[in-house]
């Protein structure tokens, strides 16, 4: 699946919100809610760029699946907005091919935690007084992004940290008063990001970040 640019992003969240108004707020009881959300997450391949020991070096590192997992705590307004804290880790296998020494070459995974603050609509589009369906958009703080890689050396680890953003889309399914199933696409985004290495790891990896995941998750209306 390709990646969106940050303007398609945009695009995407203009023309949702426009929806949503169109099609009108779904007007929800106002209170407190939480959210344990699970995914698949993927990642487009990314470019990284080794510096700080030798030459400057450049390769594309081949990223594929993996798993999503966090959760939410926010607070229901009666106009069908929402806002909420979230916590996420998620984590997409690597292979990183084209490196030369002293840059890592090898098998591995490139993961992050995040802290979010998300602004959510959600409306009608269903016509189901069960079923409600939502946009929304993020602003992330990534405490940690960690690149790690197993060579016949043993394992090297570059992090580091970084702000970025998010888009959701999803629709939630009310299972009574209380608890509700969640089902949601969302993707992140974050530009350049400076990976150091630890434990002896030599030099520095300079890379974006930017994983998609398909989430199912479970609530719970205070």
């Amino acid at each position: 699946m390709p990646m969106l640019r940050p303007i398609h992003a945009a695009r995407a969240v203009l023309f949702g919100a426009i929806l949503a108004t169109a099609a009108g707020a779904q007007g929800a009881e106002p209170g407190a809610y939480a959210t344990a959300v699970f995914g698949l997450a993927n990642q487009s391949d990314q470019t990284l760029t080794f510096a700080g020991a030798g030459p400057i070096q450049t390769t594309e590192a081949a990223l594929d699946r993996g798993g999503l997992a966090g959760g939410a705590l926010g607070w229901q307004f009666d106009n069908g907005w929402r806002i909420e804290g979230e916590f996420a880790y998620q984590s997409v296998d690597s292979a990183i091919t084209g490196f030369t020494a002293p840059a890592a070459s090898g098998d591995g995974n490139y993961a992050s935690t995040s802290v979010a603050l998300n602004a959510i609509y959600a409306f009608d589009l269903f016509g189901s007084p069960r079923t409600t369906t939502y946009i929304g958009a993020g602003l992330v703080r990534l405490t940690e992004i960690d690149l790690d890689v197993d060579t016949p050396a043993g394992e090297r680890s570059y992090s580091g940290s970084g702000n970025g953003f998010q888009v959701l889309f999803g629709a939630r399914y009310d299972l009574g008063e209380r608890w509700y199933l969640d089902a949601g696409l969302r993707w992140l985004r974050a530009s350049s990001v400076e990976l150091d290495g630890e434990d002896g790891a030599p030099g520095r990896i300079e890379a974006d970040y930017e994983p998609w995941a398909l989430t199912v998750g479970i609530g719970w209306r205070f």
